[in-house]
């Protein structure tokens, strides 16, 4: 009888197996029949269903992972591609695929990790190859990243989506000439191809090759006319060259390249015409640097009858209503107010059809508050060498990587700046804020660097302080970033460094700039190379140095000079007799006056 139940038990239990199993693959089924029709609902009930039968199959997580990331729900995938690796951690389709859910969760280093160990499990695997090289171009490693795409592309060499991507990341990675090499192998893949055409052009104009690239471009925009992306990038083609006839008007299309920059204002925008008393917002655009540039235009449309309002970034409110020919400044984030037309700051070049040689340039168009420039004289007069500001680094900040790169292609260490920071006779001030302070801790302990305060530029607001000691200092030297723009505006010397390609605004092989007729231009020989420019600029200033102190000490004697027999004088004794030594030194003076002055245009860069 035991035996008999024994036996009744072991069959009930088999037929129940086989009805679960039955159940679970026909609901794993189901699923797959559901999924493979896209309807994605339905394939996650039924599996979730089938997991009530089984909780340890692999592939039924994997096919759930699937099924999330098709609905890019990634955080659900992930989960689900982690409990399939959960139970087979050699699972290597499992790996790549959490990798992607973590890369598109922008969870970098997590996804990594996952594409690495995928390939340690299968090191062909040509999409966990791809996969890397994206995540590490995410991060900003440009090397590993090109050396991936290579590995995929010895699996598949004629892939012209990956030899794009690869050519890109040569380019990021400042492998230029390379780069272009890539991309006229994909012409050969896909002759006519305008998107890589654009490439071609683009890369020959950061090559500085403008004359090869032009052609290029116009053969882009005949095949694609509306290419927004060519057209912009063509503007800077012309710009930089000095053709602003044809650039500026190429510079508008960056609105229809950049859809969501442009403001939703309801009045029409200006187009140049005079005035005659109506209210105009200008609105700024861009960086802190563009708008310092190009608020000189707001004098000349206050000249052709317009009521200016200026809505600009929050950190310029203060300072630009210091500038006489405005009539009320807001912050871009204000509620505006009364206006009848409108322009965008880097629109009233074409607006008012400047040329090269018709650059506004009356200096200086900005102002520090004066009151504040004699505090900073009084603060800073003891000081009695040779006083310079620098800047190092730009805004590191900016939410997109093209622009980081720039950026940081446009910063310097500032170790580099050592030979100022222990030259003789020389007094180096910090004009560096927001970002780029932490390099203060790379300085050696005999750099000589002096730091303002914590109140400088926040008590008075943003540049309020900076523009009063630049008025105070001798010679700002600075990177291509806000504070050359404001040095510029202001009319006081400034040197700037400029990476190799520069920005179109400083255009090709110039020294000067028509922007700014107080402006010295240092110029990279090759890209990344900041010591020989820093060579130049310390040979530069070690010219001027000596010079300018042996005069300084004559012109402070012979005053001393003047000022003991004014004395005399006022005391009537003997007049007639020193008023020919007085004529004499008062020549004397005169003559080394002149020679300072020649003096301080050299430091200008006008001589």
């Amino acid at each position: 009888m035991h035996t008999i139940k024994k036996i009744i038990l072991t069959t009930m239990f088999s037929i129940m197996n086989c009805q679960a199993q039955e159940s679970f693959e026909s609901l794993f089924n189901q699923g797959t029949q559901e999924f493979q029709c896209g309807n994605h609902d339905q394939a996650i009930v039924a599996y979730k269903k089938a997991l009530s039968y089984n909780t340890t199959c692999p592939q039924l997580y994997f096919n759930l992972g699937l099924v999330h990331l098709q609905q890019k729900c990634f955080e659900q995938a992930a989960d689900a591609f982690k409990q399939a690796i959960d139970h087979d951690a050699n699972y290597t389709k499992a790996r790549y695929h959490l990798g992607t859910a973590l890369r598109d969760q922008e969870k970098n280093q997590e996804a990594l990790e996952q594409f690495q160990k995928t390939l340690s499990l299968d090191p062909n695997h040509y999409d966990a190859l791809v996969g890397l090289a994206r995540v590490l171009n995410a991060v900003s490693k440009f090397e590993e990243s090109t050396r991936c795409f290579e590995r995929a592309l010895g699996l598949q060499p004629q892939n012209a989506n990956i030899l794009l991507e690869y050519a890109n990341t040569l380019n990021m990675a400042n492998q230029t000439e390379k780069a272009l090499e890539i991309y006229y192998k994909i012409l050969a893949i896909l002759p006519n191809n305008s998107s890589i055409m654009y490439n071609v052009a683009y890369t020959l104009k950061k090559l500085n090759r403008i004359e090869e690239a032009l052609p290029v471009y116009q053969r882009v925009l005949e095949l694609d006319p509306n290419n927004s992306e060519a057209h912009f990038s063509l503007s800077l083609a012309y710009l930089i060259t000095g053709n602003f006839e044809q650039g500026w008007p190429e510079y508008e299309w960056r609105w229809k390249r950049d859809q969501g920059s442009a403001r939703n204002l309801s009045k029409p925008l200006w187009d140049g015409t005079p005035l005659h008393g109506k209210t105009i917002l200008l609105h700024a655009e861009q960086g802190l640097g563009d708008s310092f540039q190009f608020i000189r235009y707001a004098k000349m449309v206050k000249e052709r009858g317009g009521k200016i309002v200026a809505a600009v970034h929050s950190p310029l409110v203060t300072l630009f209503k210091l500038c006489p020919y405005m009539d009320t400044v807001i912050s871009l984030n204000d509620n505006l107010p009364f206006y009848d037309v409108h322009a965008p700051l880097m629109s009233l070049p074409y607006l008012l059809k400047t040329r090269a040689e018709t650059i506004p340039h009356d200096m200086p168009y900005l102002y520090a508050d004066p009151a504040l420039v004699e505090s900073w004289k009084e603060k800073l007069s003891a000081d009695k060498k040779f006083k310079i500001g620098i800047c190092w680094q730009g805004n590191s900040n900016y939410s997109t990587h093209f622009l980081r790169t720039a950026v940081a292609a446009k910063s310097i260490s500032l170790p580099t700046f050592m030979p100022l920071l222990t030259m003789p006779g020389v007094s180096t001030y910090n004009l560096q804020k927001v970002t780029g302070e932490d390099q203060l801790n790379l300085l050696p302990t005999n750099a000589s660097l002096i730091n303002f305060g914590d109140d400088f530029d926040t008590t008075h607001g943003r540049f309020m302080d900076t523009a009063a000691v630049m008025k105070n200092l001798d010679l700002i030297i600075t990177v291509d970033t806000s504070i050359a723009h404001l040095a510029g505006g202001l009319g006081v010397p400034a040197w700037v460094f400029l990476p190799e390609p520069p920005d179109w605004r400083w255009m090709l092989k110039r020294t000067d700039t028509p922007w700014y007729p107080t402006m010295r231009l240092f110029r990279q020989p090759a890209a990344g190379d900041w010591d020989s420019v820093m060579q130049t600029i310390t040979a530069e200033l070690t010219k001027l140095m000596t010079p300018k102190q042996s005069i300084a000490e004559k012109i402070r004697d012979i005053q001393e000079e003047i000022a003991r027999i004014e004395q005399q004088l006022n005391l009537h004794e003997h007049k007639q007799s020193f008023d020919a030594n007085f004529t004499q030194l008062n020549q004397t003076m005169f003559a080394l006056c002149a020679e300072h002055n020649k003096l301080k245009k050299a430091i200008q860069g006008t001589v």
